[in-house]
Parts: C-alpha cells; structure tokens; sequence
C-alpha cells in the first residue's frame, strides 16, 4: 500500500513538473522590436510596471509599448527548432516568437536575409525574450549588451538563446585566429559572414566575440566607486575613498588599470595617504589560459615610509573556475621591483632594489541575483631590503541598486612584512586595515 501511494505521490510530481514551464506569461512588445515576457504588476494612465523573467522588475512609459498580450503562450525554447526561427517569414506561424499583429519587415531578427545593412544587433534570451542594441563583448562566458530602450545588460552566455549581429565583428574560435565579419549564433552553431567567405563552427568553441568596428567605445568598460564622509564639532575628520577599474577587451586580449587611494585627515593631521595603481595585459592562448605581459604596480603610502615603489613583471595566468555565477582565477610571475624610502637611518640607503615573484588571484562568486561577493589578492615576495613579503587584499560585497549603480562594502587589507625605520627610529606598523562604503558607477 505505501508503495503504491509513493507511486501515485512520484507521478503526481512529474506532471506538475512538467507543466510548470508551460505557466502562461504576459508580454509586452517594444517600439523597435524588442518584445518581453513576464508578468504586468500594474497598468497606469502613464506607465507600466512589469516583471520580466530575465531583467527583472521594469517601468516603462506607455508611449514605448507597441503591444501587450495577457497570458501569451511562453516560448518553447527547449522543443523549438532555432534554424526554424531565423528561416520562418510568416509572422502568424504557430512556432513563431512574431507578436501576431506586427510585420516581419520591422522584426529584423526573424527575417530569413541577413541584412548586414542593419544598424543594430539582436539578442533572444533562453526566456524567448529578444533585445535589440549593440552587442559590445563576449567573454569568459559574459555577455555585455547596451540595449536600445534598457541600457547596459549583462547576461550569463548560457542564458542566451541567440546572437544577430550584421555590424563587423571580431571572432575567435577555439584553437583558430580571430576571424571578422558578421555573426550569428544559433543554439548550436556559429555563422561568420565576410565579405568572401561564410564559416561556420559548433557553438561550444567559441571564445570570444569583440565588435571590429570604429567605435573605440564598445571596447571599453569602466567602473567607479567613491566614498567621501565629513566630520566636524570636537573632532575634525575628511575621509575619501576612490576605486577605478578601467578595462578594454578584444576577442583574444585583455587591457586592465585598477586605482585604489585612499585619504584621511583627523584635526589637521594626517592619517591616511596611499595610492596604488595596477596596470595588466592579458593574451589568451585558450579558453582559460593567458599569459601576462607586461604586469606592473605603483604604490606609494608616505606613512608606510614608502614615498614610491614601482614592480614591473610578467605572468602567466589560468582562470581554475569559470561559470556563469563562479569565476576564479591565479597568476604567477617573475618581476623587478624599486623601492624609495620617505626618510631613513644613518647609514641606511634611500631606495633598494630586487628581483620579486609576484602572485595574484581573483575570486568572484554570484550570492544571490543582487549580490555578489569579490576577493582580490595580490602578494609579492622580496628581499629584506625591499620589505620582505607585502600582501594587498580586498574583500567586498557588491550589492545592486540599479543597472548601473551599485553599494559597495570593502575590507581593504595592506601588509609590509618588514617595513623600513624612518629617520627617527621609528618603525611603521606592519598591517592596515580599513573598511570603506562606496557607490558604484559602472559603463
């Protein structure tokens, strides 16, 4: 009898596992193309909130909306056909993501031409969602996408279905140089198109994609975090806190600067000066492996007895885990690095110099859809002269307000294993440590 009810019990869940995807959902057609599927939360006279199933909460003024279509059958993207998609030119067809009163003519993506003439890139999303903008990168499984209507996106590679972009573009395939020319991506193929040739590929090898075009632009990602905090009355306090990451990206190369400085003043003294900037180029050989060259720091911290060091090095580096919500990355390499002291003992020299093994690893984890843990590591081994061992972290919780903005909240950790005395004897204190909340612009 028990067994007979675990049966009835393990069928009973299998249907309603079954059906749970075929749930009806809202969706809403765009102005230009872009259509969304999710749920309408409220309707006013001006606007409408809507729950998307990828992006999330949204409000859009109702002059945007072309079409809204309650309890539309969601996209099959499991059981439909991709080539059948792209091929199929009758807006009405079963199958066909089309909203039934739109004509093909202003829905590029599911025209059977591929008009390299078109102004703009498409996206369709595993949801059945479709985007239109510019695509400004693919790599280590993260696609960057400035939408027309939604500003900068970024989605997980496997969240998305399909790729359309007729504007020249970068390609690097696993194992094959760059290729340029115009792309499509199906579930399971990648079709270049240039001028002479058409290629096509398995999806699974491919790296990386990078527009080719004269937008310098697309290239480029940027993100700022500051933190300034005032205090006056018994004590007098100025703190400001400034981290800039910049990054240019290509299908088979990588260019980041990093800035972090940091500045504190309590009743007209200084208690905090340090500025340290990192400047790194990445070429990959494969998916996951690069090498490093050239890798570079300058730091300098007055109240560390450090009026300047400058490391200069190479590496080479290999990402242990990349997945849409875990990456994890190390470096390793040889490098030289000089040291000049703010002031020194007598008989002490003002500056040393030394070969250094520099190591360096990134962890970046996907805690929950708003929140995202980092730790960022950096340690370079010397001679005594030099400081011995210095180690540079930091350990953040990054938290999503908006698209572009984010709250940070960082544990910054800076170590001289052997600082140098300063001319008065003194010796600086090994450790800093110090905790920072910032506002974070991204582009």
């Amino acid at each position: 009898m028990n067994r007979c009810r675990l049966k009835v019990a393990l069928r009973l869940f299998g249907v309603l596992f079954l059906l749970r995807g075929k749930v009806s959902a809202d969706s809403i057609s765009l102005r230009g193309g872009e259509r969304l599927i999710g749920q309408i939360l409220s309707e006013g006279a001006q606007t409408i909130v809507f729950e998307s199933q990828t992006l999330g909460r949204l409000e859009f003024p109702k002059d945007r909306v072309e079409m809204i279509e309650n309890n539309a059958r969601p996209t099959d993207t499991k059981s439909s056909n991709p080539n059948s998609v792209l091929s199929d030119t009758n807006p009405t067809a079963q199958n066909s993501p089309i909203p039934p009163t739109t004509s093909t003519s202003e829905f590029r993506p599911w025209n059977e031409a591929f008009e390299t003439t078109d102004a703009f890139d498409w996206i369709q999303l595993k949801s059945g969602e479709w985007l239109k903008g510019r695509v400004k990168s693919l790599q280590e499984d993260k696609l960057e996408f400035d939408s027309d209507k939604l500003n900068q996106l970024e989605f997980h590679w496997k969240d998305v279905r399909m790729v359309r972009s007729p504007r020249p573009n970068s390609v690097r395939m696993e194992g094959r140089p760059p290729v340029i020319g115009s792309v499509m991506v199906t579930t399971n193929e990648v079709e270049i198109i240039s001028s002479d040739s058409t290629n096509r590929f398995p999806r699974q090898q491919l790296l990386a994609i990078a527009p080719a075009g004269d937008r310098e632009l697309d290239k480029w990602t940027a993100k700022l975090s500051t933190g300034v905090s005032f205090r006056a009355g018994n004590t007098r306090e100025a703190d400001a806190d400034v981290h800039l990451t910049l990054q240019r990206r290509t299908p088979g190369t990588r260019f980041g600067l990093d800035y972090l400085g940091n500045y504190t003043k309590i009743n007209g003294r200084q208690s905090e000066d340090n500025h340290r900037l990192i400047g790194e180029f990445d070429y990959f050989l494969s998916r996951r492996l690069y090498l490093r060259v050239p890798d570079v720091e300058y730091f300098r911290d007055p109240l560390q007895n450090l009026s300047h060091r400058l490391t200069v090095g190479s590496g080479v580096g290999y990402d242990l885990i990349s997945t849409p919500r875990t990456e994890w990355s190390v470096t390793a390499g040889p490098a030289w690095q000089d040291n000049w002291f703010k002031s020194v003992e007598t008989g002490e020299t003002s500056n040393a110099s030394s070969m250094a093994m520099v190591l360096s690893t990134r962890f970046d984890i996907e805690l929950t859809a708003r929140i995202d843990y980092i730790f960022e590591y950096r340690c370079q081994i010397t001679s005594a002269e030099d400081g011995n061992n210095t180690h540079h972290a930091i350990s953040t919780l990054e938290f999503d307000i908006h698209k572009r903005l984010k709250l940070d909240l960082s544990l910054v950790w800076d170590r001289i294993a052997n600082p140098k005395a300063e001319s008065s004897g003194i010796t600086p204190t090994p450790d800093d440590f110090r905790l920072i909340t910032s506002l974070t612009v991204e582009y």
